[in-house]
């Protein structure tokens, strides 16, 4: 092993300046740093590794010494030993750098919160200002990614170059789109700094370290033919070896095996001592740990090749190298053939090592350190081993589906063997993403033998010629976008994984265990849910569809919902802001349950309680459009961030009044009169889990007061808290008092006495409104099931009836894309059923009993004939619904939102023929 450092080589030349990263691009070529000085500096490797030779025989450099004279000259030239480049476009510290996979992008990332995309400007090379000799190469920024709130401490590409994801001290994984550089999320998810970021090399997860002590595993895959969507879950949070680490480290680099097998996390602890925790792919158990330093660690990072150990008793035994370094000064290099480290270098620095970085050929690295230097370390050719074929390496990845373009299957062992007893042309060719006329009808399952697989070809191939053979064995197609996808010839095979290719096998192997499921996690839940109100409303309950509209966008400030993790059992380590603006989100969410936007019309609940803003933004835009000449016009409206209302203090009083006929008692000698009666609701303080005693003024107070008799009146007591009153008057008499609970109890007094009619039914959820005519009462759930009830009878008339139907009939004739707005809810007095009237077409829909289905009232179709006779003699709340449906038929002629027909004598038999349907539609009713 050969340790180059060289005086000239960092961010020292005249002043100690802390290096905090560095990086080298795929081929090997250039090596970028990054410290404190806001400086980024380009290195031209091919001026630095000739000093390797020298590193360890300082005595060739000799005065006066021929030999020493002779290697003098093969050396570089004295003007070429300084960075090719150095750019200093961020105003603090360069926390992070990374070279993009096809070497052509360098992120780098910074304590001014900005995330700079250079590349490289082949132009003329002017000088800088102020500088003595100019810059030998140009780069120049191409874009600022502008969304953290705080440094900026680490960042990784995706092993296919199409995802960037920064994350830093506001505890932020913000996730890019590597092509276009537009933001596609935002999460949240840690409780403290976020502090590392690796991509897994199989292209199917990436994790994150952070400060609260975990590191939170990422599964993601793209959703095909839709352009910069993914889809992000949380795979599994790994606690266990962090719980007690110290939160000095100012990085946590992760690192993830060539061979997607482990993952290499820093700052762990093994009792009392610092540790590296290697995590396992699949189970993610972390029963290995690499003990050693004595302060914590801040860096791992593995080798990008694998090597074949040189031992003849034991042939084609395989390994993986990973470096470890901190802020004891020292370096370690572990190898998974072996339980204690290969090397340690005990105090190679002056100060705390910051991060390393690999050269491609897998036997030479670079490493940073706060004393402001660069090191190089290089191995002899097969001191690590012989390095294995990269073909190799590529069948270990496909074993976890890195030649399975968007697969949305997780990995399991039932996958693939599902997939190895697929042998049709069919199944080969989706699993080698061909085209069927290619498969060879004599194709075979690939044998399980590692020396028999026939690996998979490089996908991507950058500055190479490319082999004639394979060139014309492939498949070139163009995409949407213009630009050509070369298809690979064959995949490797889904078999079990051989017994050559364990590295773990060198340290005591991990103990199996069964993995734990992730109940949030929407890859392993169904897509079918069960409603709420039981298996009845399965294909009735109404489903909120969400419209794409830059408003939704606006509500949401991050992403964390979709992934369904929970911050609650973190909320000491977050700040009151974040646990404020998460609890109005979930506060708004809550209230849009109860109170759907569909119903805000019918209810006769305070406006404010149905505020939906997404669905008021798409509404407001909808207007926009139609009476805008500007088409495109997007109105935004308030976010409502800050928008909180208090269903206590709404609800703390509820009082109404109404008048109504006492009929004449000759016992108590009283006339029929016409008497105001007044009932005032007070309800009590709402039940919280760490209530202890009850006041005696917490149950809720029922006061009912006659004002034509002030004598008589009297106070009910209720232990739950009463939302709605509904007084239920029959032929001018009042006869019950309807109470309804904000959790769907419903209690039914009699008027006379106050005393129970019948016992307390409970509906389960809120209730929005309630209707009633002569004995029949009506109630609306805000999950959208009507329940009726006869109360001369106490008998019920419909039990969780959804109108979903009617919701979804419309849906799915693909005219809407959000849930329609009941415009308007009337009981019919003969059965006690709903009529109800949408705002999305203008038909008059109805229940009817005997069927036992939803059936449409009134078709607004015949309205275009002109004869509006759409009366019932006998039925005013029918007539109504249809005064207010014709109404808004008019009211869309006008503003153009249908057409009609215009009938002439040609078609005058069409006419006709409607006015005859419609009359017998009428007599139907």
């Amino acid at each position: 092993m050969q340790i180059l450092k060289i005086p000239w080589f960092g961010h020292k030349e005249n002043k100690k300046v802390e290096c905090y990263t560095v990086t080298i691009n795929h081929d090997g070529t250039r090596l970028a740093s990054g410290g404190l000085d806001g400086n980024i500096k380009i290195w031209d490797l091919s001026t630095i590794t000739p000093f390797f030779d020298i590193a360890d025989q300082p005595s060739k450099l000799k005065k006066d010494d021929p030999a020493s004279i002779k290697f003098e000259e093969s050396l570089p030239d004295k003007s070429l030993r300084r960075p090719l480049c150095t750019m200093s476009r961020h105003n603090g510290v360069v926390t992070s750098l990374k070279f993009s996979p096809d070497g052509r992008w360098l992120a780098s990332g910074s304590d001014d919160k900005i995330c700079l995309i250079w590349e490289k400007d082949n132009t003329q090379i002017p000088k800088q200002f102020g500088t003595e000799e100019p810059d030998l190469e140009h780069w120049t920024v191409r874009k600022r990614l502008v969304a953290h709130d705080n440094d900026i401490q680490d960042i990784c590409w995706s092993p296919d170059g199409t995802l960037l994801v920064t994350v830093g001290l506001d505890r932020s994984v913000i996730i890019w789109n590597a092509l276009t550089f537009e933001r596609i999320k935002r999460y949240d998810v840690h409780q403290s700094m976020v502090k590392g970021i690796v991509f897994d090399p199989a292209n199917k997860f990436f994790a994150t370290a952070s400060d609260d002590r975990t590191v939170r595993i990422f599964r993601y895959y793209k959703k095909l033919n839709e352009y910069n969507n993914y889809d992000f879950q949380i795979e599994h949070v790994v606690m266990d070896p962090f719980k007690k680490s110290p939160l000095t480290s100012y990085f946590r680099r992760m690192s993830w095996s060539p061979d997607g097998q482990h993952i290499a996390v820093p700052n762990a602890t093994n009792g009392p001592v610092p540790s590296v925790a290697i995590v396992s792919r699949g189970n993610w158990n972390t029963d290995i740990s690499l003990i050693g330093h004595e302060a914590p660690v801040e860096v791992c990072s593995f080798s990008p090749k694998l090597f074949q150990k040189n031992d003849n008793t034991e042939e084609n035994k395989f390994q993986t190298i990973v470096v470890t370094g901190g802020q004891d000064s020292t370096l370690a290099v572990w190898s998974t053939c072996n339980s204690r480290p290969i090397v340690v270098c005990s105090n190679i620095v002056d100060n705390a090592i910051t991060d390393i970085c690999w050269a491609p050929d897998g036997e030479t690295f670079y490493f940073s350190c706060l004393d402001g230097s660069v090191t190089g370390v290089r191995f002899s050719p097969g001191e690590l081993g012989n390095v294995v074929n990269e073909e190799l390496i590529d069948q270990e990845l496909n074993r976890y589906g890195a030649d399975r373009e968007s697969t949305i299957l997780p990995e399991s062992v039932e996958q693939l063997q599902l997939e190895e007893k697929s042998k049709s042309n069919k199944a080969i060719s989706l699993r080698r993403m061909m085209p069927l006329e290619e498969v060879p009808r004599k194709m075979e399952v690939v044998s399980r033998k590692l020396e028999n697989a026939i690996p998979a070809p490089e996908l991507l191939i950058q500055n190479k010629a490319l082999d004639l053979e394979k060139l014309r064995k492939q498949t070139v197609t163009l995409t949407k976008s213009g630009k050509k996808r070369v298809a690979p010839i064959l995949v490797s095979s889904s078999s079990a994984p051989s017994n050559n290719l364990t590295p773990s096998t060198a340290v005591a192997p991990p103990l199996e265990k069964k993995r734990k499921v992730v109940a949030n996690s929407k890859i392993s839940q169904s897509n079918y849910k069960l409603p709420k109100m039981g298996l009845q409303t399965a294909i009735q309950g109404i489903k909120r569809k969400e419209d794409v509209n830059v408003a939704a966008e606006v509500e949401h400030e991050d992403d964390n919902d979709e992934i369904g993790d929970n911050i609650t059992s973190y909320s000491s380590s977050v700040s009151d802001v974040a646990l404020k603006r998460q609890k109005n989100r979930k506060k708004r969410k809550i209230m849009e349950l109860k109170y759907p936007s569909s119903f805000k019309y019918i209810s006769s609940l305070p406006e404010g309680l149905f505020n939906n803003l997404a669905l008021q933004n798409i509404e407001i835009n909808k207007v926009y459009k139609t009476h805008s000449k500007n088409k495109e016009i997007v109105a935004e409206l308030s976010s409502g961030t800050t928008l909180e209302v208090d269903e206590d203090l709404i609800f703390s009083v509820i009082f109404q009044s109404f008048s109504h006929v006492e009929q004449a008692n000759e016992v108590l000698d009283i006339e029929e009169q016409e008497i105001k009666t007044t009932i005032e609701v007070r309800n009590g303080k709402p039940w919280t889990e760490d209530s202890n005693d009850r006041d005696f003024d917490d149950p809720t107070k029922v006061i009912v007061t006659h004002n034509g008799r002030d004598e008589h009146e009297y106070t009910l007591f209720f232990p739950f808290r009463i939302q709605h009153v509904l007084p239920i008057i029959i032929d001018d008499v009042l006869q019950f008092y309807v109470l309804c609970s904000f959790t769907g109890s419903i209690q039914i007094i009699s008027a006379k006495s106050g005393s129970y009619t019948c016992p307390t039914f409970e509906l389960g959820e809120n209730i929005v409104t309630l209707r009633h005519s002569n004995h029949h009462l009506l109630v609306l759930t805000s999950s959208g099931l009507f329940y009726s009830w006869d109360l001369s009878t106490m008998k019920v008339n419909m039990k969780g009836v959804s109108i979903g139907t009617i919701f979804n009939d419309f849906s799915f004739q693909g005219k809407s894309t959000i849930t329609p707005i009941v415009k308007d809810l009337v009981i019919n007095p003969k059965d006690g059923s709903p009529i109800v009237l949408l705002n999305t077409n203008n038909d008059v829909y109805g229940y009817s009993f005997d069927l036992e289905s939803w059936i449409k009232l009134v078709d607004s179709w015949y309205y275009s004939v002109g004869d509006n006779s759409f009366k019932l003699e006998d039925n005013h709340a029918i007539n109504s619904v249809i005064n207010k449906s014709l109404q808004a038929y008019e009211e869309d002629k006008v503003s153009k939102k249908l057409y009609t027909y215009k009938f002439t004598d040609e078609n005058n038999k069409l006419k006709t023929t409607m006015i005859d349907r419609k009359r017998e539609l009428l007599e139907l009713i």
